[in-house]
């Protein structure tokens, strides 16, 4: 939106930084810790910020050799063109991933290949290597590293967000606050963005820079469908990737670049089970728990009722190897996995929630094929002809089509129940966006930065081609700081739209009108009665969780209340749930994780502890 010098300022700051995942607490710390009073704004309501880096790995990537991982990174390409300056950036970015980890997360890097007897990937399909791709030349370059010894437990989205906490009188943070429009001069420079701020358009100034990095469009079905070419693809991370960053950065003139780009994470053919609408789909390592979904008499069909893969074989980072190239799966619109009553009963026996869900709530169930195949749409000569192969590939231990390892064939009985349960092709993340050049400053299309805005992130990230696993959080961290001290720069070519320097150069002021106050707390003021204590604990998925322990004169535990926490609806919230009692009717925080819900079940025994700590200081 072009505006001029008759607009009206709600606040002006000197950086605002869309989005407050890995890569917008990022950039918000270093454009803190370079002078400049920031505005950080996310359109998820507090305790579901974060972005895909919440839900990821938390992997990291890093290079103990720079000039062998350069080799590995153009590999990676499979041709495709990368820019110069953008490869240096990330190349020394991840060259000194070390560094940043121990001088700016303020931790030891649990670096993946300095413990191979502890790595966490050597119980995984990827045999204990971190190269995605071990196959390409200097793979061996590629490294991963965690911030401590654990995956998939948030806790590097916990340092991140941390860092901005410390960093609280310097950046203020609005949660549930999307950005419509980007500010422009007519001669196309930034100077600031249009919030939408409880129910109200608030005109946000920036002196010297926007930092775009709200992620992708993996829950965007019309962009799935205009840049990938898929009908649907459904995300395993985040749901508030919506792609509102493309529109912003299409609105500035920001040219796209990667837009095909994207990987998935799944069981057979990187498909996941089904959710409800409105739901976030399961993230299910193919490798993990999923044996009955490639073993024994099961097999995945499309659209049709034929069978399209092999199931057996896992995807690399959502990429499967087809004549030479590695190519993103194929996605029909109706998957299913069709199965008979024997392997159903193995199903049932899976002590995962996930798949007791998807067989409570999805589930088709027939007495013969021809009723199984109305049930999904399919021809019934097509399904006869697809067991009846099937079968003969069973017994003969050779399946011609796609090659499935013998031992996971079984032949599929039709005299009993038979079953197809609908699946959903998913997505992990997407990497189109506005490009950015090696200084994170975002290009129009005729190669030009365009004044004052910024990228990192997710949101035309550096992947050109393939994944390579850890790569995305580190553009987080590389693009983040870079982008977050360039934006702090001093700029003053339009210090005339900004009036005389204060915070407000126009409208109320923070103070004087609350909605514009920072979402952000320096400390919790849940009122204490008698024998009551307060515990908080940031290890779990969400954000904090808080606990009032109410204990009696003796030090046992007779109450925990928990009076904050945003853990995931589909595991976090049953341990918050069971655990007060289980721990009250015990005596003790020390009790057993819920099953599946391993930092959630971490976060609540850590608030409970301290907040007996406390009893128990007091009572000396």
């Amino acid at each position: 939106m072009i505006i001029d010098k008759s607009i009206k300022w709600d606040k002006v700051y000197d950086v605002v930084v869309l989005g407050f995942g890995g890569a917008g607490a990022s950039a918000a710390r270093f454009a803190a810790d370079n002078g400049a009073k920031v505005l950080l704004v996310d359109k998820a309501p507090e305790g579901h910020e974060g972005g895909n880096t919440r839900y990821s790995g938390q992997n990291v990537g890093y290079t103990p050799d720079p000039q062998k991982f350069r080799t590995y990174y153009k590999a990676l390409a499979q041709g495709f063109h990368i820019d110069e300056d953008v490869e240096d950036t990330v190349i020394n970015g991840l060259a000194n991933m070390k560094d940043y980890f121990s001088k700016y997360l303020e931790v030891e890097p649990f670096v993946f290949g300095e413990h191979p007897d502890d790595n966490p990937l050597s119980h995984t399909a990827d045999n204990q290597t971190t190269a995605t791709h071990p196959e390409f030349p200097d793979s061996s370059a590629s490294e991963l590293m965690t911030v401590h010894n654990g995956m998939f437990d948030s806790a590097l989205w916990t340092v991140l967000r941390e860092r901005v906490l410390d960093r609280i009188d310097n950046i203020d943070v609005w949660y549930d606050s999307p950005a419509v429009h980007i500010l422009q001069t007519p001669d196309k420079t930034v100077v600031g963005v249009q919030i939408k701020r409880k129910g109200k358009i608030r005109n946000i100034g920036a002196r010297n820079g926007v930092v775009l990095s709200t992620g992708g469009f993996s829950n965007s079905k019309i962009k799935i469908q205009d840049f990938i070419g898929e009908h649907h693809l459904a995300p395993v991370g985040t749901l508030y990737n919506t792609g509102d960053g493309i529109d912003l950065a299409l609105e500035a003139g920001a040219r796209l670049w990667h837009m095909t780009t994207y990987n998935s994470a799944g069981i057979v053919g990187d498909l996941t089970l089904p959710v409800k609408e409105g739901e976030r789909s399961v993230f299910q390592p193919a490798d993990i728990d999923a044996k009955e979904m490639y073993t024994g008499s099961i097999f995945a069909v499309g659209d049709d009722g034929t069978r399209y893969c092999r199931e057996d074989i896992f995807s690399i980072e959502g990429w499967f190897y087809n004549h030479g190239q590695w190519r993103t799966p194929q996605a029909p619109i109706k998957p299913y996995v069709v199965f008979d009553q024997k392997q159903y009963e193995r199903l049932a026996q899976i002590d995962h929630v996930p798949y007791q869900r998807a067989l409570n709530n999805f589930l088709i169930s027939a007495n013969s094929v021809a009723e199984l195949a109305a049930k999904i749409n399919v021809k019934p000569e097509t399904l006869t002809s697809t067991i009846d192969t099937f079968n003969s590939y069973a017994e003969s231990g050779n399946d011609l089509d796609f090659h499935r390892a013998a031992a996971t064939l079984e032949r599929f009985d039709t005299s009993d129940t038979i079953y197809a349960l609908p699946m959903v092709q998913s997505v992990a993340q997407t990497h189109g966006g506005p490009k950015r050049n090696g200084k994170a400053e975002i290009m129009d299309p005729f190669n030009n930065a365009i004044p004052h805005l910024y990228g990192a992130g997710e949101l035309g990230s550096n992947i050109v081609r393939i994944y390579q696993g850890g790569e995305n959080l580190a553009d987080c961290l590389i693009f983040g700081k870079v982008a977050g001290e360039n934006a702090a720069k001093a700029k003053h070519d339009k210090d005339d739209l900004f009036g005389n320097g204060n915070d407000v150069a126009t409208g109320a002021s923070a103070k004087e009108d609350p909605d514009l106050a920072s979402d952000l707390k320096k400390k919790y003021t849940f009122e204490l009665g008698k024998n009551q204590y307060l515990g908080v604990s940031s290890a779990g998925m969400g954000n904090d969780i808080v606990v009032r322990v109410t204990v009696d004169d003796n030090q046992n535990l007779k109450n925990i209340e928990v009076l904050q926490e945003s853990e995931s609806e589909d595991y976090g919230k049953r341990a918050v749930k069971a655990l007060p009692k289980i721990m009250v009717e015990k005596n003790t925080y020390d009790v057993d994780a819920i099953s599946g819900a391993s930092s959630s079940s971490r976060a609540m025994k850590e608030a409970v502890k301290q907040a007996l700590d406390s009893a128990k200081e007091k009572n000396k």
